[in-house]
């Protein structure tokens, strides 16, 4: 339910705002998001001892933008109680804007070192695959966790993950079948 309400504060936002605008509400909103997930600021959204000017006035100052459209967005969320959607509408602005820029980012995460070239090789082949500008991180995991490498790109909902022992077994029954047809 939260997604298709979001969904529509979101329209409401990218169509009043240019991809400028976009890309600081999208900074002033993962702000804002930050701050929900800490308990006392949840808890002065929730008083009713305190205006609704004074909690837009603080949000405000917590997003780090003077933005005129932003304020009249905060002040919407608040008068319809529902600034608890922020981090959805910011994910949302998010993927509106990579798809509108043709580019996408993801993360590489592997039990061993990926060095910068391999890393430009594999953003090259899934940018032509993808049709999409791709661009990644590296991240290092132990092998307790996972022993392969996972490439996740999130804006596009693609995830490819190459386990090094899944792959060992799936070999090593490969061969033992076909040893049988012989």
């Amino acid at each position: 339910m939260v997604s298709s309400i979001s969904k529509k504060y979101t329209k409401a936002l990218t169509t009043s705002q240019t991809d400028a605008e976009l890309q600081q509400s999208y900074v002033a909103l993962n702000n804002i998001s930050n701050a929900l997930k800490i308990s006392k600021f949840q808890d002065i959204l929730g008083s009713k001892d305190i205006s609704l000017d004074k909690k837009a006035s603080l949000i405000s100052e917590i997003s780090g933008s003077s933005d005129a459209k932003l304020s009249n967005f905060i002040s919407l969320l608040l008068k319809a109680n529902r600034v608890e959607i922020v981090p959805a509408v910011a994910e949302e602005i998010r993927e509106f804007l990579a798809n509108k820029s043709g580019k996408a980012d993801g993360r590489v995460t592997a039990s061993f070192d990926v060095g910068s070239a391999e890393l430009e090789e594999i953003s090259k082949v899934l940018s032509t695959k993808l049709k999409r500008e791709i661009g990644l991180t590296f991240e290092k995991t132990d092998t307790a966790h996972f022993n392969g490498i996972k490439v996740e790109i999130d804006d596009l909902g693609v995830e490819v993950e190459i386990n090094k022992d899944a792959l060992k077994k799936s070999v090593i029954a490969h061969i033992l079948n076909t040893t049988k047809i012989f």
